[in-house]
């Protein structure tokens, strides 16, 4: 039966026979042809992620693991009702930060607390999602005794992207700097960009991320500055690494139309906001980027990265987003110590993947605890461009369940 949703295959558990599960297509279940799949374990949230959850789930073999794209896949509708298991119909996540509410809704979490997102007018019911895919970390939620946990899944990195290659705006973007020793105060020309609203000079051109109209005063060149969608782990995470709390009046959501930026709102990691306006910048995952070139549901829209200078070191070092040959050219693979780095997630309950807990879940941990199912497919996690946690670069390894990465003790 057709879905117009994408479906991605989890583990066969110890001799739990399951049925035929791939993208979008389910075979050998019973029901009319354009019934939505009944899935056990289901999640949403994280554009990040969504592909390589996907291919790691399609890599594992035999299953019933349900991961729920953030917008249809098909006709990139936000916040439709999806109904992934029987007895289940909710608005479709957009985003971690939105996908992680929605799993504690179905938690039963008070509306009080877990208060719905923006056109969230069908909450899901208790039980309806099992896990959600995160691209950030608990951050101020954190709490040692929390309900949920972030278990880490794989290596990111988050650099800055616009249409140009090759040309001379490509090579003063590249010359973008950033300071990783303080967000809120270091003097890179990227976080006065974005933190500050500054006009920055790079090899003889001034940009101007508060104008507009060209030329500008002065003879400056107008930089558009856009972050995703609200509910964005990526946009979170970005504002976060640029010292930025309220969002300023010069970043935009929204794509400019040549008047206004009242366009379509601005996905994660898709380059139609780029392809659109020559004059913006925007952050995308280097993971997602090249898993887009690699053939994994390419949206980049002839979006390009751009290295960033390290002035926090001395002498300042260029880091390249790829580990190839690059500006020359956009081979090879995440370089796993670009400046701006992040691991990526999959929340769920805490209790039932706590050994020796009452609630413990073994199906829900063998896929997603230390050594188990997700974590032990290295090839597709290289394949949709991520990096490894084998030697926890950031301080966890895939599957780690710890006390330091549970979240919401209200909860």
């Amino acid at each position: 039966m057709i879905n117009t949703k994408r479906l991605v295959r989890r583990l066969m558990v110890s001799g739990i026979a399951a049925a035929t599960v791939a993208t979008g297509l389910v075979l050998g279940v019973a029901g009319p042809a354009s019934a939505d799949p009944v899935s056990d374990l289901v999640g949403v949230g994280s554009d990040t992620t969504q592909d390589v959850v996907n291919g790691a789930g399609d890599a594992i073999g035999l299953g019933v693991v349900g991961s729920w794209d953030a917008i249809d896949p098909n006709t990139k509708a936000q916040h439709a009702v999806i109904t992934p298991k029987r007895g289940c119909s909710f608005n479709r996540p957009n985003g971690s930060g939105q996908g992680v509410t929605a799993l504690r809704q179905s938690g039963n979490v008070a509306a009080a607390i877990a208060a719905p997102f923006a056109d969230e007018v069908d909450l899901p019911e208790v039980g309806c999602i099992d896990f959600a895919r995160s691209s950030s970390d608990p951050g101020t939620s954190q709490s040692n005794t929390g309900r949920w946990v972030y278990i880490p899944f794989a290596l990111d990195a988050v650099g800055v992207a616009s249409s140009h290659f090759g040309d001379a705006t490509a090579a003063n973007y590249n010359a973008l700097s950033y300071d990783p020793t303080n967000a809120a105060t270091g003097t890179g020309t990227l976080q006065r960009l974005y933190r500050d609203g500054q006009t920055v000079t790079i090899n003889g051109t001034t940009y101007d991320p508060q104008c507009n109209a060209t030329p500008c005063t002065g003879g400056a060149t107008p930089i558009h500055l856009y972050i995703p969608q609200n509910g964005s782990g990526t946009r979170s995470f970005w504002l976060s690494k640029l010292g930025i709390g309220t969002v300023p009046a010069w970043l935009h959501d929204h794509m400019w139309t040549g008047t206004d930026y009242n366009g379509a709102l601005v996905e994660e990691h898709d380059g139609t906001v780029l392809q659109n306006d020559p004059n913006g910048i925007a952050p995308f995952s280097i993971a997602q980027w090249v898993s887009q070139r690699n053939g994994h549901n390419d949206r980049r829209h002839g979006a390009h990265l751009h290295s960033l200078v390290n002035v926090g070191v001395t002498p300042n070092v260029t880091s390249n987003p790829l580990a190839g040959n690059f500006p020359t050219v956009e081979t090879g693979g995440l370089n796993a110590t670009f400046i701006i780095r992040r691991e990526v997630f999959n929340v769920v309950e805490w209790k039932k993947v706590n050994v020796g807990n009452a609630a413990f879940d073994a199906k829900l941990y063998s896929v997603f605890g230390p050594g188990q199912g997700l974590c032990g497919k290295s090839s597709v996690i290289l394949s949709y461009g991520f990096g490894l946690l084998n030697a926890a670069p950031l301080g966890h390894t895939c599957g780690a369940i710890v006390d330091s990465l549970r979240a919401f003790g209200t909860d």
